[in-house]
């Protein structure tokens, strides 16, 4: 299906639809397009496919919509400003030199990538260069 999708999406340079049974999928592929969608405080409903992640997410700024996705992205917004993030470059990169590093131990099998991400995310979040 995923090969099926690829191919025939070359045959439109900006936006695929696809029905998948009664389910609409669109699939941007220009950049701005999907710049506007990411930066709308309108558009901001969730597939309800997102429901499978609430047990995992919880009721976050991911998972939810309307006053409480407006109150969390307010909170966090600041967290995420350019200069904020160029200070954490040297600790992205040192932290994703030693994720690879470790992944390189896991090649030709099959393994859950999800202990490295979380060790990962955490040793970032921790502000930890290992």
């Amino acid at each position: 299906v995923y090969k099926t999708v690829i191919r025939k999406s070359a045959e439109f340079p900006h936006l695929v639809k696809v029905w998948i049974g009664p389910k609409l999928l669109i699939f941007l592929y220009d950049p701005r397009d999907v710049e506007l969608l990411l930066s709308s405080q309108v558009f901001i409903d969730k597939a309800s496919e997102y429901r499978f992640f609430k047990p995992w997410l919880g009721d976050g700024l991911l998972i939810s919509t309307g006053d409480k996705w407006r109150s969390h992205r307010k909170l966090i917004a600041p967290t995420f400003h350019l200069n904020v993030l160029k200070s954490f470059i040297n600790l992205f990169n040192e932290n994703s030199k030693n994720v690879v590093r470790k992944l390189e131990t896991e090649i030709g099998k099959t393994f859950d990538c999800h202990d490295y991400m979380s060790e990962a995310t955490v040793e970032i979040l921790l502000g930890k260069c290992v």
